[in-house]
């Protein structure tokens, strides 16, 4: 039973779960198990370029041999809006925070596929599988104007 959105309390805005935006910007959504913090300000046009932060990360599965094609392209656009807005710079920097690790964990089941006699190469699959779902679960939560954690992610760039 999903009970009525809430205005974050001092506490958790002063903890930070939703990184970016003004508190008064900012409602909590309970619903099942988990809780979503959305910015209801966010006008339809960061909606969106948040949205492609997210999914220009799959370019990274298109150039496989060199995966870091979504890294740079996430990288740019997070870079030349980060000012903008915090809910466009929180997306940008998650997104980021998130082709980083998926490049690290590339590279270190790279270096272990031989001493792994191949069994390493299964790994490969699930990373594919991880970028593949998170960045269209990112795209989705930022389309809807909530902020996102992708799962899995080593946070190398942190927030204000």
């Amino acid at each position: 039973m999903a009970s009525a959105p809430e205005t974050p309390s001092a506490a958790e805005r002063d903890r930070g779960p939703a990184p970016g935006g003004s508190p008064a910007r900012m409602r909590r959504e309970s619903g099942g198990w988990h809780t979503r913090f959305v910015d209801e300000a966010a006008p339809g046009e960061e909606r969106t370029y948040s949205l492609y932060l997210h999914l220009v990360g799959l370019l990274s599965l298109a150039s496989l041999p060199v995966p870091v094609a979504g890294l740079v392209g996430t990288l740019i656009m997070w870079r030349i809006k980060h000012d903008a807005s915090p809910y466009l710079d929180d997306h940008g920097r998650e997104a980021v925070n998130f082709q980083i690790s998926v490049l690290l964990y590339g590279v270190v089941l790279t270096v272990l596929i031989i001493p792994t006699l191949g069994l390493a190469a299964f790994g490969h699959l699930a990373v594919v599988v991880l970028s593949l779902v998170g960045c269209i679960r990112g795209a989705m939560a930022a389309n809807r104007g909530e902020f996102y954690r992708y799962p899995m992610t080593v946070r190398f760039l942190k927030g204000e």
